[in-house]
């Protein structure tokens, strides 16, 4: 499947419908075959996979050492990547999908096709220890401080960035990033951002607008 400069992303899990397994079967490199049931199970190799569903909507599979990051999108196919038990990663090819009967209109299911309500540019860093930079950035806002901010790395990748009335709630992360790890904070009118390894700063208006 064809990688995309704008990441696939998640409604937030705001309710059981955005946090549903998505259905389809995928390739995931040369020895793994994915594929998932309206159970909301996860096949990897014909084996049942241990699932970690995070508050963002994306499911985290684990067989026999190997991991793939499932990134539901609403109507659409979703993002799917792994980790291979060899240590190599990559995107999977999406070889089936049945879309749902239905999709929520969410800042980060809008986000991921491309809309936005606002462009700004964020502080940034991708290394804990290293210069803060600028990029540039795109906000898809629902109201009442939820909203997704899409940052646009120095590499040209993406970084979504999911907020819940006013909390940071989480960042696309995968297993591919090496790092899980988020954490946000606020301190005064500026949020704090480490989603990996990386490092954001902007103001509570990028979030709520005005």
């Amino acid at each position: 499947m064809k990688r995309s400069l704008i990441l696939a992303l998640t409604a937030l899990c705001l309710g059981s419908a955005q946090a549903a397994v998505p259905l389809f079967a995928a390739k995931c490199g040369a020895s793994l075959n994915v594929d998932t049931n309206p159970k909301g199970q996860v096949y990897m190799n014909g084996k049942v996979a241990k699932l970690i569903k995070r508050p963002d909507g994306q499911i985290s599979a684990n067989s026999a050492g190997a991991w793939v990051d499932i990134t539901p999108n609403g109507g659409q196919e979703p993002r799917v990547t792994y980790t291979a038990r060899d240590k190599s990663v990559g995107t999977c090819e999406i070889l089936s999908f049945k879309a749902p009967d239905s999709a929520l209109n969410t800042s980060a299911a809008r986000a991921g096709q491309g809309q936005s309500d606002a462009r700004t540019i964020v502080n940034c860093k991708m290394q804990p220890q290293g210069p803060m930079q600028q990029c540039n950035a795109s906000v898809t806002r629902e109201g009442n401080g939820s909203a997704t901010v899409m940052v646009t790395r120095p590499d040209g990748r993406t970084r979504a960035i999911f907020f819940d009335k006013g909390r940071p709630l989480s960042a696309d992360l995968s297993q591919a990033d090496g790092s899980m790890h988020f954490k946000g904070s606020k301190r005064g009118d500026m949020f704090h951002i480490e989603a990996g390894n990386e490092r954001y700063e902007f103001p509570e208006a990028v979030v709520f607008g005005g």
